[in-house]
């Protein structure tokens, strides 16, 4: 290689270096671990905080197979995993739980624990911008199975966050419905100040279901999938 071209090539390396600093100094891309560059939200960072919520938690297990198989643990594991895909891409995120408990603490079964625990949840939901509760589903009728994604009904901007999701969850598993569901009786959406909706990714009474559920592979592909619903209605509101 000629000296020239050895100058071009390194000069245009250079410029897309200073390039690439200049825009990580303006909060426009950021750079992963392997050194991915990755475009931000710009100016919605400053005004956006996602709310992430794993259904269940400490005494309450949620959805179960009897045999270990427990929805709490699904369900962290994938909202930790869409903490991370969010962060990297410069969205603030706050969880209503990073462990297995429930937001009350508690530790015994006891008369309003549940409903204390749902007012602990919207509490923080309320202090975001979004809120996403994500679940897994159960049915007596084990042919059941696919992903659900339920919206506060009279919710214009709830109703467009559960397509963009929706959208991008259709990619990666199949669908009970192919519309989102509006509903009035969840607590979680009806009571929430902010646009929530609610993500049931699955049937753990189907077993193909209850075999993705438990892959990392696949909670990971859940993740990212719902949290680039989140993006891309953060985007689209820009």
């Amino acid at each position: 290689m000629r000296r020239s071209t050895i100058a071009v090539f390194l000069r245009k390396r250079v410029i897309r270096f200073l390039l690439i600093i200049g825009l990580i100094g303006f909060g426009l891309v950021a750079v992963t671990a392997d050194y991915t560059v990755v475009p931000l939200l710009g100016g919605l960072v400053r005004t956006t905080r996602v709310i992430l919520d794993a259904g269940h938690g400490g005494i309450d297990p949620g959805a179960h197979d009897r045999c270990g198989v427990l929805e709490k643990n699904i369900t962290l594991d994938v909202v930790l995993r869409m903490g991370d895909y969010l962060a990297l891409h410069g969205v603030p995120v706050e969880f209503t739980r990073e462990s297995d408990r429930d937001v009350t603490g508690e530790e015994i079964p006891g008369k309003g624990r549940h409903r204390r625990d749902l007012e602990g949840r919207l509490k923080i939901i309320n202090r975001g911008t979004v809120g996403v509760s994500v679940h897994v589903n159960s049915s007596g009728d084990s042919d059941e199975h696919g992903a659900v994604v339920f919206y506060p009904k009279d919710s214009e901007e709830g109703k467009r966050l559960a397509e963009a999701i929706l959208q991008k969850v259709h990619k990666v598993q199949s669908l009970n419905h192919t519309y989102v569901v509006p509903r009035t009786n969840l607590y979680l959406l009806r009571a929430s100040n902010v646009p929530t909706v609610l993500v049931e990714m699955g049937f753990i009474s189907n077993p193909e279901d209850k075999r993705k559920l438990q892959e990392p592979a696949f909670r990971q592909q859940m993740a990212v999938a719902v949290s680039e619903g989140i993006l891309q209605y953060l985007e689209d509101k820009r």
